[in-house]
C-alpha cells in the first residue's frame, strides 16, 4: 500500500519562501543595477585644444567628423562628438607662436581619457586612442 505525502510542515514552507524572496530581489538588484542592460554602442567625446598663444594649428579625426587639412582655431578650442565605440579617433595640435604652452584633451563621456601637454621650444601634441 502507498502512504499518502505528508504536508510540508510550516517551517519549511517559510524557508522555501525565503529563498524564493531572496532571488526575486537579486534579480531586482541586478536589473536596477544595470546588469543586464546591453553595453551603449556610442560614446561622447570632447576634444579641447589650449595655447598660451590665443591659436592653434590642429586636425581632427574622429566619426564622421574629419579636419584633415591643418586648421588654424582660436583657443580654448573645443569640439563635441558622438562616435561609434571601437572607433579610431585622434587630435593634433601645434603651436604657430611657439611661445608658452600647449595641450590637448579628449573627454570620454565625461572623464579625461587622453591628455598631452608641452612647452615651447617643442610645439606639437596629439591625443589620439580606440574609443572602448
Amino acid at each position: 500500500m502507498q502512504s499518502s505525502p505528508r504536508p510540508i510542515s510550516r517551517p519549511v514552507l517559510l524557508q522555501i519562501m525565503l529563498v524564493i524572496a531572496l532571488c526575486a530581489a537579486s534579480l531586482w538588484l541586478l536589473n536596477f543595477l544595470g546588469v543586464f542592460r546591453p553595453p551603449p554602442t556610442e560614446a561622447v567625446l570632447v576634444f579641447r585644444v589650449e595655447a598660451t598663444g590665443g591659436y592653434a594649428n590642429i586636425t581632427l579625426q574622429a566619426g564622421k567628423e574629419v579636419i584633415s587639412k591643418t586648421t588654424t582655431v582660436t583657443t580654448p578650442w573645443e569640439k563635441r562628438v558622438v562616435v561609434a565605440r571601437g572607433e579610431e579617433v585622434y587630435l593634433t595640435a601645434s603651436n604657430p607662436s611657439q611661445t608658452g604652452q600647449l595641450s590637448c584633451t579628449i573627454t570620454l563621456d565625461g572623464r579625461v581619457w587622453k591628455r598631452e601637454r608641452t612647452e615651447a621650444p617643442k610645439d606639437g601634441v596629439a591625443c589620439a586612442g580606440i574609443v572602448p
